[in-house]
C-alpha cells in the first residue's frame, strides 16, 4: 500500500476515534475507483471496526458484513458507525435512503462508485445524470479518487447544547414533552387518540419505548405493541428493558411482575382480540389505513407513530388518509411533532444530502397565495422529461403530489418517474403551478404466442399489469397483443380537490392517448365507493376485482378499463361478460367479504342457466388442460359440478373426489380448511386435487 494512500486514510480514520459522537455530523465520503482498490482502501482505514460497519453489495471482504442492497430495509432501526454502500453498477434509490438512516451522529457513510471517468457511461440515464450533478455541486459531499486527488476535509461542527431544556433520560426536550403528553394522555382514560410523528433520527421509537416503560412503573398492567415488522421495534425494546432492568426480557416481550409489554404484528391484532390497557403503533405509515382504522375500533387506547419523510417517502400521504378518519372518528384526537434530531444534529449533511435528490422533503405548491381557481386558465399538457428533469422546483411540486396521491410513494418511484420510457406524465398548471399530476404508462404489445403463454399461466413478463390481468385474470387470450396505457397514479392538490380538476385532467389524457393509437386505457386502484364514482363517470368499466385484500390499501384492487378502438372494444366486451358471469360465484366465494357499500355497484345475474356459455367452455379447457386456477374459471367448474350431480352422488364415484368437490365448489369451504378436513399437505395439495377431481369429472 502506497504512503500516498496511507496518507489519505489517516484523516478520516482519526474521525472513527470519536466512537460515533453524537454531537457531531455523520460524513459524506465518494470513493471513486476500482473495486479491488476500494476493498483494500476501506480494510486499512476500517481496521477495528469491522463490528460497527455494514456493507451493503455483493463481494464484500469477508471481514466485514454484508447483506445485499435489497435488503436494507431489513435493517430499519438498528445502528451502525459506518456504513458501505456498494453503488459501482447501479443505485438503489430506496436501499439508499433506508439504510442512510441506520448510520449514528458522527458516523460515517461510504459511497462506491467507479472511476470518476466511467460515470457517465455507467449513469446515463436521467436519475444517473441527477446523482453525478447532486454529488459535483454538493459540498458537503467528500470524492476520494483512485489516481490520489488531494481532498479538503470539512470542519466537524459541533451542536450547540446550550439551551438544553430537559432531564435524563430524554435527549431533547421535544422527546420529554412527547412522552410526558402521551403518559398524561393514557393515565387519564380518556381514550382519545394520538399521533406522533416526526422525521427520522428524531427519537420517536425511543419515545414510545420510555413512555411504555413509564406507564408500567404507574400501574399499567398490559401494553401491546405493532409495527410492520417485529425487527422495527428493536429500538422500542431497547429502551424499556433500560428502564425496567429486573424485567423478564425475551424477543418482542418484557414481563414485570403480572405487567407484560408484547409484540403482536397487525395481522394477529385483527384476527384475534389481544386484552389490553393500550396499543403503541410504530411506523404507522407502513401499516394500512383499514388495519390502523380497525385498531381504533378494536382497543381502547391507540398511540400511533411514523415517520414524516421516511425510507419510503410515506409520512404526509398516511397523514392526509389517516387524519380524515381520526376526524370522523374522534375529532379530538391529539398531534405531536418531534422536530429536533437525536441521532445527529441539525443539518446534518448526509440527511440533507438524502432528502435534496430523492424529493423526499418536496411540499406540495401554497395555494394561499395563488389566484382563485377557474377552469379557462388551467393547462392540461403531457411533459417531456427534458422539461422537468432539471427543473428542481418543477419535480418538487410533482413528486410531492405523487406521494400524496399513494402513502406507499417509494424514492424508486423517482428513478422510474425519471427513466422509464414507457412512463408519461401529464400536469394540470394554474399560475404556472402543478395542481394536479397522474402517470401514465403504456403496455401490451406481446406477440400472440407469448400473450397465450400468458394466459395459459406458463408466462408472467415482468410488468403490464393491465395487459397480464386482462389476458390470464379476465380470460381474454390474445388481450396482451394490444396496445395499452395505463393511468398508474393521479392526484389532484389536497385543496383543490372536488372542483373537476382531476375529471378535465383525465379527459385530456384520454383523448392524447387515443391520438396515440392507444387500444384502450385502464387504471387500477383499491376499491372504494369515492374511487368507483370517480372512475364511472369517465365512463371506465369494472372488468376484474382483486381475490385478495391489497397490503397497501387494506382493499380489494379493481382493474377497469375505457376501449379506445374497435379492437379495444371487442377485448372490453369480452372481460365484462366473462366478468359479469362469474361475479354470482365470486360473491358466495372468494368475495364474499367485499363491503356492502361497494358491492352496491355491481348487479349479479341471478338466473344464471346452467348451460354453459361459449366463453365458460374455453374457460373449463383451459382449467383442465392448462395453469388456470380455479377462482378464474370458477362458473364453467360449478356449472360443469351442478349438472353431474346425480353423477357425483353415485357409490361408484370416488369418495375423496366427491369430498373435494362438495367442500369447494358446492359448499365454498377455504382450501386451507380443505387441505385440513382431507388430510392433505397444505392449499397447494388441495386445488391439485380439485382438478383432479374435474378432469374425472369431464371424462
Amino acid at each position: 500500500m502506497s504512503p500516498d494512500f496511507k496518507h489519505n486514510v489517516s484523516p478520516i480514520k482519526a474521525m472513527l476515534s470519536r466512537e460515533g459522537d453524537i454531537a457531531l455530523h455523520r460524513r459524506i465520503f465518494i470513493l471513486a475507483g476500482q473495486k479491488d482498490w476500494q476493498k483494500a482502501f476501506l480494510q486499512e482505514l476500517l481496521a477495528g471496526y469491522e463490528n460497527d460497519s455494514l456493507w451493503l453489495g455483493e463481494s464484500a471482504p469477508e471481514i466485514f458484513y454484508s447483506i445485499s442492497i435489497n435488503k436494507a430495509q431489513n435493517w430499519l432501526g438498528n445502528e451502525k458507525q459506518v456504513v458501505i454502500f456498494d453503488a459501482n453498477n447501479d443505485f438503489n434509490p430506496d436501499s439508499f435512503a433506508a439504510i442512510s438512516g441506520i448510520v449514528v451522529g458522527g458516523g460515517l457513510f461510504f459511497l462506491l462508485l467507479p472511476e470518476k471517468d466511467r460515470w457517465n457511461e455507467i449513469y446515463d440515464s436521467y436519475f444517473g445524470q441527477r446523482l453525478i450533478q447532486s454529488i459535483n455541486s454538493t459540498a458537503e459531499l467528500i470524492v476520494i479518487n483512485q489516481n490520489n486527488e488531494i481532498y479538503d476535509l470539512v470542519p466537524d461542527r459541533k451542536k450547540d447544547i446550550s439551551s438544553r431544556k430537559y432531564i435524563s433520560p430524554f435527549l431533547t426536550a421535544d422527546q420529554q414533552y412527547a412522552v410526558e403528553t402521551i403518559e398524561e394522555q393514557v393515565l387519564s382514560d380518556a381514550n382519545t387518540p394520538l399521533v406522533l410523528i416526526s422525521d427520522r433520527g428524531r427519537g420517536k421509537s425511543a419515545a414510545l419505548g420510555l413512555v411504555a416503560a413509564r406507564l408500567i412503573k404507574a400501574g399499567i398492567k398490559n401494553i401491546t405493541i405493532t409495527a410492520p415488522r417485529m425487527r422495527a421495534t428493536d429500538i422500542v425494546f431497547k429502551h424499556i428493558k433500560e428502564l425496567l432492568p429486573d424485567a423478564v426480557s425475551s424477543r418482542g416481550k418484557v414481563q414485570i411482575g403480572d405487567c407484560t409489554i408484547q409484540f403482536y404484528s397487525p395481522d394477529q391484532l385483527i384476527q384475534e382480540y389481544v386484552p389490553t390497557d393500550l396499543l403503541l403503533v410504530d411506523e404507522a405509515a407502513g401499516i394500512p389505513v383499514p388495519l390502523l382504522t380497525s385498531f381504533l375500533q378494536k382497543y381502547p387506547q391507540c398511540i400511533y407513530a411514523t415517520t414524516v419523510h421516511g425510507y419510503e417517502g410515506t409520512g404526509r400521504g398516511f397523514a392526509l388518509r389517516f387524519n380524515k378518519i381520526l376526524n370522523e372518528y374522534n375529532p379530538a384526537w391529539i398531534k405531536l411533532q418531534m422536530q429536533t434530531p437525536i441521532r445527529w444534529p441539525e443539518n446534518d449533511p448526509l440527511e440533507q444530502w438524502m432528502f435534496s435528490l430523492l424529493c423526499l422533503d418536496a411540499e406540495v405548491v401554497d395555494i394561499s397565495s395563488m389566484p382563485k381557481i377557474s377552469a379557462d386558465k388551467l393547462e392540461h399538457k403531457l411533459l417531456l422529461k427534458s422539461e422537468f428533469v432539471n427543473d428542481q422546483i418543477l419535480l418538487n411540486e410533482v413528486f410531492a403530489l405523487l406521494v400524496l396521491a399513494h402513502y406507499r410513494t417509494r424514492p424508486k418511484d423517482l428513478k422510474s418517474l425519471l427513466d422509464d420510457d414507457d412512463i408519461s406524465l401529464y400536469v394540470t398548471f394554474h399560475n404556472k403551478h402543478v395542481v394536479a399530476v397522474a402517470l401514465v404508462i403504456q403496455e401490451g404489445r406481446f406477440s400472440a404466442s407469448l400473450s397465450s403463454l400468458v394466459y395459459r399461466g406458463e408466462r408472467r413478463p415482468a410488468g403490464h399489469l393491465l395487459a397480464q390481468t386482462l389476458t390470464y385474470h379476465c380470460g381474454v387470450e390474445h388481450a396482451a397483443t394490444l396496445n395499452y396505457s395505463r393511468v398508474m397514479r393521479i392526484a389532484v392538490h389536497p385543496e383543490l380537490q372536488q372542483q373537476g380538476i382531476g375529471t378535465g385532467l383525465i379527459d385530456f389524457i384520454i383523448n392524447n392517448e387515443r391520438k396515440q393509437g392507444r387500444d384502450a386505457i385502464g387504471t387500477s386502484f383499491g376499491m372504494n365507493e369515492v374511487l368507483l364514482n370517480f372512475w364511472q363517470k369517465e365512463k371506465f368499466k369494472v372488468v376484474r376485482i382483486g381475490f385478495t385484500r391489497e397490503q397497501t390499501s387494506g382493499e380489494h384492487a379493481a382493474i377497469m378499463l375505457l376501449p379506445l378502438t374497435k379492437e379495444g372494444e371487442k377485448v372490453n366486451q369480452e372481460a365484462i361478460t366473462r366478468f359479469n358471469g362469474q361475479l354470482k360465484y365470486w360473491f358466495s366465494d372468494i368475495l364474499k367479504d367485499i363491503p356492502v357499500e361497494v358491492k352496491k355497484y355491481f348487479k349479479e345475474d341471478e338466473n344464471v342457466s346452467l348451460e354453459l356459455t361459449e366463453f365458460e367452455g374455453k374457460d373449463l379447457y383451459s382449467f383442465i388442460h392448462y395453469s388456470r386456477n380455479f377462482e378464474l374459471c370458477i362458473s364453467s367448474v360449478t356449472k360443469l359440478v351442478l349438472i353431474n350431480k346425480d353423477k357425483i352422488a353415485k357409490n361408484n364415484f370416488p369418495e375423496n373426489f366427491r369430498q373435494v368437490l362438495n367442500e369447494k365448489v358446492i359448499n365454498k369451504i377455504n382450501w386451507k380448511e380443505i387441505g385440513k378436513n382431507m388430510r392433505l399437505n397444505g392449499q397447494d395439495e388441495a386445488r391439485k386435487f380439485l382438478h383432479k377431481a374435474i378432469i374425472y369429472l369431464a371424462e
